[in-house]
């Protein structure tokens, strides 16, 4: 390979992303499919963050999502704290981000 040119690759990964993205947005629009820890009325503004596993570091990914959005209840954030979650995350993490820190779970297939 000759320098500065790079090789292209598949960029199905990226599109897939996208997609995945878009599918959010319709889900959150909706509000269907989703599990609270609280029976309060939504607030006008969000915080939201996807979860998935499939990875090597899949666990490091839910610490920093708990660390997360725990530092915005800390701070008092006047938002809603969303977790968008693939339907293969383990039930006991959700269970710890439902039940632990009160957060707001949609799950998506993707």
């Amino acid at each position: 390979m000759a320098w500065g040119k790079k090789q292209r690759s598949s960029n199905k990964g990226g599109l897939m992303r996208v997609l995945a993205v878009m599918v959010v947005v319709v889900v959150l629009l909706s509000g269907l499919g989703c599990v609270s820890g609280e029976n309060v009325k939504g607030k006008r503004n969000a915080y939201a963050t996807m979860m998935y596993v499939g990875t090597p570091r899949d666990y490091e990914f839910y610490v920093a999502i708990r660390v997360l959005l725990k530092s915005l209840a800390t701070l008092d954030a006047q938002a809603d704290r969303v977790v968008i979650a693939s339907l293969d995350v383990p039930p006991r993490w959700i269970r710890a981000l439902v039940v632990g820190l009160g957060l707001r779970v949609m799950f998506k297939s993707v």
